[in-house]
C-alpha cells in the first residue's frame, strides 16, 4: 500500500487566490466608501483571512486520509499565504499607485498633525526628518511590501496554532 501526501500546490493555490479576493475586495470597499478607518471591517477581514488558513490545511488534512503535522500545516498556509500574498501586494502597490494615490497624501498629512500634537514644539528640521521616513515607508510598493510580509507573518502564525490543534500523525511514521 502506498502512501502518498496530497499536492500542497491545488490547495494553496485555490486558497490564495480566495486570500487575494478578499485583500483586494476590501481595499476595493474601503475605496469605494471612503472609509480609511474601519474596525468592523478589519474585524471582519481577520477572521475570514483566519477562515481561509483553516479551511486550507483542514483540506489538506483530508486529502492526506485525517492525517496532518505541523511541518505539512505550516507548508500550506505559508504556500497559501505567499501565493495570496503576492496577488494582494501586486493589487495593493498598483491601486495606490493608479486608483487612489490620494491616501498617500492622506496617509502622510495625518501623520504631520499626529507629530505636531504630541510634540507641538518640535523643531521644523526634526519634522522635516519625520515626515521624510514617513514618505518612505507610506509609498505604494512600500505598502505592498508591507501587505506581502504581513500576509506571510499572520499565515506562518495561523498555520502553527492550526497545526499544532488539527495535527493527526500517521501510525506508519
Amino acid at each position: 500500500m502506498e502512501n502518498t501526501t496530497p499536492s500542497i500546490k491545488q490547495i494553496a493555490t485555490n486558497h490564495g487566490l480566495l486570500l487575494a479576493l478578499l485583500t483586494i475586495l476590501m481595499l476595493v470597499i474601503m475605496y469605494v466608501a471612503n472609509l480609511e478607518k474601519n474596525w468592523a471591517l478589519s474585524i471582519v477581514s481577520i477572521l475570514v483571512t483566519i477562515l481561509i488558513f483553516i479551511s486550507a490545511i483542514k483540506t489538506f488534512k483530508a486529502a492526506n486520509n485525517g492525517y496532518l503535522n505541523l511541518g505539512e500545516a505550516i507548508k500550506v498556509g505559508l504556500a497559501t499565504a505567499a501565493i495570496g500574498g503576492i496577488i494582494g501586494a501586486v493589487y495593493t502597490y498598483l491601486h495606490y499607485s493608479f486608483v487612489y494615490p490620494e491616501f498617500i497624501e492622506i496617509v502622510l498629512d495625518t501623520a504631520r498633525e499626529e507629530i505636531l500634537k504630541q510634540n507641538p514644539d518640535m523643531p521644523q528640521e526634526q519634522i522635516d526628518m519625520a515626515m521624510s521616513m514617513s514618505e518612505k515607508f507610506s509609498s505604494p510598493f512600500m505598502m505592498a511590501t508591507f501587505s506581502l510580509i504581513g500576509s506571510l507573518f499572520i499565515g506562518f502564525i495561523i498555520s502553527i496554532i492550526t497545526g499544532l490543534i488539527m495535527q493527526k500523525k500517521d501510525a506508519i511514521s
